[in-house]
């Protein structure tokens, strides 16, 4: 996640939680996907590189998108989201020949906010706090993904996008609480030995199918502590999922796409 692609205010929760679910989900492809891509890409025909790139869609949106147990989530927080999301959608549309399917991306991006939204609520129901020391490890988290050197660079970079201090402030506490939560649910998370070795030999297995083209994997134990985060991601992204689906069974949610 780039500063440039994060959502403002309640989207920087969607954004850091849904990119963690979608990148962990993806572990297990994401690793061969851009040598594959390497393989088979060439530069693009003078005509191609020139085409007009496809602009969002977001004509008639109503002013509340959602309502979730009461709480609406308004046209301006939907249209950032959707609008940090186009691109890459639409990236990815086109590398594989076709048109970004816009109505798609719309219901997932007000469905990833719901999701979001239904996890605040039972952070809070739960009575989880944002710790002065919780809040500054999510600080240095997302210094480090954005590779801004301080604090004040990345409040800096938020206050472009038309974040202020407070407003920072306040999300940030949500995003620290949101982390409690899923911690608490998915428990230790930490995968065994065994857990491990599947995993590492399953990407060997992977790559050697891949044939020549394919470079061969370090050694496990240069690699063990990368597994073991991918594992430890997995296994939270599945207790997540498993919560959402859990809270969406007793919510009152209004979609009014």
């Amino acid at each position: 996640m780039t500063i440039k692609g994060t959502i403002l205010g309640r989207r920087l929760i969607a954004a850091v939680f849904v990119g963690s679910i979608a990148v962990l989900g993806g572990c297990g492809a994401a690793g061969d996907e851009p040598e594959g891509a390497a393989a088979s890409s060439s530069a693009p025909a003078p005509d191609e590189s020139a085409a007009a790139q496809p602009e969002p869609d977001l004509e008639g949106l109503p002013d509340v998108v959602a309502v979730v147990n009461g709480t609406e989530i308004e046209k301006d927080e939907f249209t950032t989201a959707y609008e940090g999301q186009f691109p890459q959608a639409a990236a990815q549309a086109q590398a594989g020949g076709q048109e970004v399917d816009q109505d798609l991306l719309k219901t997932t991006v007000a469905d990833n906010l719901v999701s979001t939204e239904l996890l605040r609520q039972e952070a809070d129901e739960r009575g989880i706090e944002a710790t002065p020391e919780a809040r500054a490890a999510a600080i240095e988290n997302l210094l480090e993904t954005s590779q801004l050197g301080s604090e004040e660079e990345l409040r800096a970079a938020f206050a472009e996008q038309g974040l202020d201090d407070a407003e920072f402030d306040s999300q940030l506490s949500d995003q620290v609480k949101l982390d409690a939560l899923l911690e608490e649910e998915a428990g230790d998370t930490t995968p065994t030995d065994e857990e491990i070795q599947e995993a590492y030999d399953a990407a060997t297995a992977q790559q050697e199918a891949g044939g020549a083209t394919a470079s061969p994997l370090p050694p496990l134990d240069e690699v063990r502590d990368e597994i073991e985060e991918q594992l430890k991601g997995g296994k939270t992204s599945a207790a997540a999922e498993a919560l959402i689906a859990q809270l969406r069974e007793g919510a009152d949610i209004t979609v009014n796409l």
